[in-house]
């Protein structure tokens, strides 16, 4: 949609301007002062003639060899081309356009004259400032949508879905505009049969139920501003918010976020630049908001109750890098983090992975940010301080929320005050694994002679499908692991808890590259994973656990075959090195 470049200009003023004739020492003094790096030059009617900029009036005085005092302005005024004079109803991406090129573009109005000008810096700071606002309104929406959770939490923190469903159905735009148009054709009718009965509400209201019984509300994250207030102020459930927000009324609440919904209309769809009157009452909104907390849980998505586990506070840097760890060779791996930060991740890799490694038994965790910046080795950014937007469980947007939502986990609680955040494990996400697992191993038990690993999946993110040698001890595992980066991978683990035998284990086998991916006629990824214990080589392609249907049982096919083959491939050549690295001195 186009947007007028009007909008950038909105209340700058007259530019600052100097005339050909004038001194060099003027206009350096103008440029000095107000901190300009280039300024216009008009004639008498205010038509531009150019531009004067820092480095013009440089290279006038090193080529006439002159003093400052010494020259006019039109000795260094730098020629406009016609790409740099925009009218105010232009369209902002074509000013943008021609910024790249230049520093500065001229506004003239219909007669030629100068209204005023655009820099780099101007454009910049439009859209920093623009930014801001738009984060500011996140912050109120995202706000208020956990305010209206509160009131269907159960006493457990889990959400009565029915109820929510129910309330959403009821202050639904869509279901009000249905209603209206229901009861005029109702009116209609009646007024149309003898005597002209008139219209019983309650009656009217319940046969329009079966009109749109069937009709699926919306979701929460799906309303908008105003039904979130609606839902919001509701006065059956006002009690909810008293204490936190007394002595004042819905009504004005209602007043503020009515203007703060025509605001975020505004920003949305680029009608004008919003007034400072309409900012610093979005600045009012979103600090008042902060300053009036109330003990709910975040609504990205739906909850899970925000209890932790004592053993499962920080400190933890040493847990995020945890290994697959088996107590004596042969017996079954208690736990697993595979994972591990490559240079292609991003900072927030190593608070998945240690999150991918808390023990299922625990459920939610709590974490200071300043624990979670430890586990990151670096400081979360201003934002995390001051936006609960930051901490949405975006699994599009937001880098930092795609991590913690692919390991398994979203935010259920945030405390902004006391600067902590609680993450609860997404329950479903534990069942499609355990799901997708069981229909693999009901495959693989159908394959003639695959030496399927009987165990149970337990809700990981991995699951074993078998284990070598073929014969005697079983002491390295072969698993079926959903990865980090939309990965799955059939893998070889190698860890005998000893770094010294599994890396000259690993070694053996990777000499031997060549061949046995010929055989697999596939590349594998050969990973020594110098920082740990274990090595790992795998059998790669691309897979979620959060994919649809149709995919996942691509993936469990896929897996069948590369599991057989890749099991076949490996056998001899692993109880070959297994033979060298364990025989006796």
């Amino acid at each position: 949609m186009p947007y007028p470049v009007q909008g950038v200009i909105e209340g700058h003023g007259e530019p600052v301007t100097v005339y050909p004739y004038d001194s060099i020492e003027k206009a350096w003094s103008l440029m000095t002062e107000r901190e300009f790096s280039q300024l216009p030059v008009i004639d008498e009617a205010k038509r531009p003639i150019g531009l004067i900029t820092h480095a013009s009036i440089l290279s006038a005085m090193m080529n006439f060899g002159v003093h400052i005092e010494d020259l006019k302005v039109t000795d260094a005024t730098e020629h406009v081309a016609k790409n740099q004079l925009f009218s105010p109803d232009d369209d902002l991406s074509e000013l943008l356009d021609t910024l790249r090129d230049t520093n500065a573009v001229l506004i003239v109005d219909s007669e030629g004259k100068l209204t005023g000008i655009v820099t780099s810096y101007d454009s910049n700071e439009y859209f920093r400032r623009r930014g801001k606002d738009i984060i500011l309104v996140q912050d109120i929406e995202t706000t208020l949508r956990d305010l209206a959770l509160t009131p269907f939490l159960d006493p457990t923190g889990a959400v009565d879905q029915q109820k929510l469903e129910k309330a959403i159905k009821a202050i639904s735009v869509s279901r009000r505009e249905l209603l209206g148009r229901y009861g005029k054709a109702l009116r209609s009718y009646l007024e149309k049969l003898p005597g002209s009965p008139e219209v019983d509400q309650k009656l009217m209201q319940e046969s329009f139920v079966q009109l749109d019984k069937d009709e699926t509300p919306k979701s929460l994250d799906d309303l908008t501003l105003w039904e979130y207030t609606e839902l919001l102020l509701d006065k059956s459930r006002w009690e909810c918010y008293r204490s936190a927000f007394a002595p004042l009324k819905p009504e004005a609440l209602r007043k503020l976020l009515s203007g703060i919904q025509k605001t975020r209309n505004v920003l949305a769809h680029f009608k004008r630049e919003i007034t400072s009157a309409e900012r610093q009452q979005l600045e009012f909104c979103s600090q008042w908001l902060s300053a009036h907390p109330i003990q709910f849980a975040v609504a990205w998505p739906v909850p899970q109750p925000a209890t932790t586990r004592p053993d499962a506070q920080a400190p933890a840097l040493r847990e995020a890098k945890a290994e697959y760890s088996v107590s004596q060779p042969g017996e079954h791996p208690l736990t697993l983090q595979p994972e591990v930060v490559s240079p292609q991740d991003t900072r927030y890799a190593p608070f998945a992975i240690w999150l991918q490694g808390q023990p299922l038994d625990v459920d939610t965790v709590t974490q200071p940010f300043s624990d979670i910046e430890k586990i990151l080795g670096v400081t979360l950014p201003p934002s995390a301080r001051q936006h609960r937007s930051w901490w949405a469980n975006d699994s599009v947007g937001h880098v930092q929320s795609q991590q913690w939502l692919e390991a398994g986990w979203r935010v259920s609680y945030l405390n902004l005050s006391e600067q902590h955040v609680t993450f609860t494990r997404i329950q479903e996400r534990q069942k499609a694994y355990i799901d997708f697992f069981s229909a693999l191993d009901l495959a693989l038990g159908r394959v003639p002679g695959f030496p399927l690993k009987a165990t149970s999946s337990d809700g990981h993110n991995w699951h074993w499908i078998a284990a070598l040698p073929r014969r005697g001890p079983q002491q390295l595992y072969i698993s079926a692991t959903f990865a980090r980066g939309s990965r799955f991978r059939i893998e070889l683990y190698i860890d005998l808890n000893d770094e010294v035998k599994n890396k000259a284990i690993f070694d053996q086998l990777v000499a031997q590259a060549r061949a046995i991916e010929s055989t697999l006629e596939a590349e594998l990824g050969w990973e020594r994973l110098p920082d740990r214990r274990a090595s790992r080589i795998a059998w790669y392609r691309s897979g979620a656990i959060t994919d649809g249907e149709k995919t996942l049982s691509e993936i469990r096919t896929w897996a069948v075959d590369a599991a057989v083959r890749f099991y076949n491939a490996l056998a001899e050549p692993v109880e070959l090195a297994l033979s060298t690295v364990q025989a006796p001195n």
